[in-house]
C-alpha cells in the first residue's frame, strides 16, 4: 500500500528549473519517499509519500527479511519511482535503517533497491541515523525554534524517533543545531510487538514487560542524557499521534503539533486497551499499516519522556528523508 502524504504548496514557490532530488528512507515498517528542492539554504519539500512494507517483519526472531517483505519492498520503490518521475526527477538517495541493519541477507535488499531505482542503498548506522533525524527534525520546526516558542536559550532539546526497528534519541542545541547526545536504541515498534505483545489489545503482564525492557535498555543505553523539557518527535508514530491528539483524519500535508506529557499518557492508555480494527478505526486514512504497532510505538515514545522528563512534545514534520536530503543539497552546493 503506498499512501500520498500531501503535495506541499511551496512547490509553487520554485521554478521548473530548480533542482530536485528524491531520497527514499527504508525502515522496517515503511519505505518514505521525498521530493524536494533547495532554496537559499532551505529544504523545499514538494512531494511526500509513504509505501508500508514491513521489512522488518520477523528480523528480530530470524534476522532475514522473508520474501513477502522483500515483495512488498519491490512494489512499493516500483510506485515510488513512477511517482517521482511525474515530479521530474529520475536519480535517487536511498537510505535504509535498522531492518536493513540488522538483516543477514542484506545483499537482497541492495539488489532490489539497484533493479528499481538505480541507486546503491546507503545503511545508515545508528549514529548516522540520529544524526539526520535531529538535523531533519528541527528544520521542520525552524520558525517556530527561531521564535523561541518551544525552548528558552541554552535548553537542550530531546528529539525522539520511534521507528519500527529502532528508537533514536538525540540531544542538542535546538537554535545552534549542535548535538551533545545520541544513541540508537533497540526497540521500536514492530520489533518490541513481536517481541511482547501476544495479543491485542495486550495483557497487562506483556504491557508491563514492554515497559520494563525499555526501562531498562534506557538505564543502560542513555547514561549521560540530560533533563528535558521539550522533546521533539520525528517520524510516523509521533505525527499520527499528533494527528489524532488533533482530530485530523485528513489528506492534508501534516504541519505540526504540541501536545504535554499527560496527554502522550492518556493517549498510550487508550491504544493499549483497543484491538486493531479498534485502532483503525480512529485514523482510517493515517493508521493503515501502523495499527497492529501503534500502541507500542506511542508506549516508547512516553516512556522516553518520561525518561528525560520532558513536559511537552512537538511534532515536527520533517525526519530522517528530510536530513538526509539537506546533507545531499549541502553537497551539491560545496562542489558548485
Amino acid at each position: 500500500m503506498v499512501e500520498r502524504l500531501g503535495q506541499e504548496n511551496s512547490e509553487m514557490m520554485v521554478s521548473s528549473s530548480a533542482e530536485r532530488i528524491g531520497v527514499i528512507d527504508i525502515g522496517t515498517n515503511t519505505a518514505l519517499l521525498l521530493v524536494a528542492s533547495w532554496d537559499n539554504g532551505r529544504l523545499i519539500p514538494i512531494h511526500n509519500a509513504a509505501g508500508f512494507v514491513r521489512l522488518g517483519e520477523g528480523v528480530d526472531a530470524s534476522g532475514r527479511g522473508g520474501p513477502p517483505a522483500l515483495e512488498r519492498l519491490t512494489s512499493v520503490l516500483a510506485s515510488h519511482v513512477r511517482e517521482a518521475a511525474l515530479h521530474n526527477v529520475h536519480s535517487f538517495t536511498v537510505t535504509g535503517t535498522s531492518a536493513s541493519r540488522d538483516a543477514s541477507n542484506a545483499d537482497e535488499i541492495r539488489s532490489i533497491v539497484r533493479n528499481e531505482t538505480g541507486a546503491e542503498l546507503r545503511i545508515l548506522s545508528g549514529d548516522e541515523e540520529a544524526r539526520v533525524t535531529f538535523t531533519g527534525a528541527l528544520a521542520g520546526l525552524a520558525g517556530d525554534l527561531n521564535e523561541g516558542s518551544f525552548t528558552s536559550e541554552g535548553a537542550p532539546v530531546t528529539v525522539v524517533d520511534v521507528g519500527g526497528g529502532s528508537t533514536e534519541c538525540v540531544q542538542g542545541d535546538a537554535l545552534g543545531g549542535s548535538i551533545t547526545f545520541k544513541r540508537s536504541l533497540d526497540m521500536g515498534s514492530v520489533r518490541m510487538t513481536e517481541r511482547f505483545f501476544r495479543s491485542q489489545p495486550p495483557s497487562k503482564d506483556d504491557i508491563e514487560a514492554a515497559s520494563t525492557a525499555c526501562r531498562a535498555m534506557m538505564t543502560r543505553e542513555l547514561c549521560g542524557i540530560e533533563q528535558s523539557e521539550l522533546c521533539i518527535g520525528a517520524s510516523g508514530t509521533a505525527i499520527l499521534l499528533s494527528l489524532l491528539h488533533q482530530e485530523k483524519n485528513t489528506a492534508d500535508p501534516f504541519k505540526g503539533g504540541l501536545l504535554d506529557y499527560v496527554d502522550v499518557v492518556r493517549w498510550s492508555e487508550h491504544l493499549l486497551k483497543l484491538s486493531r480494527e479498534e485502532v483503525l478505526a480512529l485514523m482510517p486514512l493515517h493508521a493503515k499499516g501502523r495499527e497492529d504497532v501503534f500502541a507500542v510505538g506511542v508506549l516508547m515514545l512516553r516512556l522516553v519522556m518520561e525518561h528525560v522528563e520532558a513536559n511537552q512534545l512537538s511534532v515536527s514534520p520533517f525526519g530522517v528523508r528530510h536530513g538526509v536530503a539537506m546533507e545531499v543539497f549541502k553537497a551539491i552546493d560545496g562542489r558548485s
